[in-house]
């Protein structure tokens, strides 16, 4: 701490230097991060859960008292081809692709598959995209699996381009935490649904003028060479 340093500094509003530490950013430095508050309840980044968007009426929650829980055994030669299915599972999945009809017909497709296998859990699908998460006993889960990344959808309904699991894990202790398969419906208000419409077609627009004069702009190279 020379005598340089502490002519330049105002001691009476800044910290005492160390040159070990990184420099002081002052005024510059960012600021602190805070997470999003919605009800006194701070709201992270997690993955998309429609039963987390239900929030109370009021700040306080209440919790009921735990029910004790029989945790399953997760030994392997504890399981056999006729108790496998008795081990509870879950997993996520997202896709991306064309799908006809704001995707109405690739949802009932999807539900269909799932609700036939038994499996709880919630399903969002739109015109280009699936988001899923769907709880169940390990059998089910592995044939709704494959299903997906085999994709099995009818022409008719769309195209699924590919897909995306996380989040699988075996072992769930019972009761699951969804009790039935249900579908996420689109509620906004139609002016909220305006502007995304706006947007996608502005979107949409704007790359077909990109894709116009990077045509343009190939003809006119190939006749600058050719001439």
């Amino acid at each position: 701490w020379d005598k340089v340093t502490q002519v330049k500094r105002l001691l009476s509003l800044t910290r005492k230097p160390n040159t070990q530490w990184r420099p002081e950013k002052g005024l510059l430095k960012d600021p602190k991060a805070f997470p999003i508050m919605r009800k006194g309840a701070p709201q992270f980044n997690t993955s998309y859960d429609p039963e987390s968007l239900k929030t109370p009426s009021a700040f306080r929650k209440f919790s009921p008292p735990e029910k004790p829980r029989l945790h399953p055994h997760r030994e392997a030669e504890m399981y056999n081809e006729e108790n496998f299915h008795t081990l509870l599972g879950k997993f996520q999945f997202e896709v991306k692709g064309q799908f006809a009809q704001k995707g109405e017909l690739a949802e009932k497709e999807v539900h269909d598959t799932a609700f036939a296998l038994h499996l709880v859990g919630w399903l969002k699908v739109r015109s280009t995209f699936m988001l899923g998460h769907v709880q169940g006993d390990t059998f089910a889960l592995s044939y709704f699996r494959r299903w997906l990344e085999e994709k099995h959808i009818s022409p008719e309904a769309g195209t699924m381009e590919w897909v995306r699991l996380w989040e699988i894990n075996t072992g769930l202790p019972p009761p699951l935490r969804y009790q039935h398969l249900l579908c996420v419906k689109d509620r906004r208000k139609y002016k909220n649904r305006k502007v995304h419409i706006l947007t996608t077609l502005e979107r949409t627009q704007i790359n077909r003028f990109e894709h116009e004069a990077a045509l343009r702009q190939q003809t006119e190279q190939d006749m600058s060479f050719g001439g």
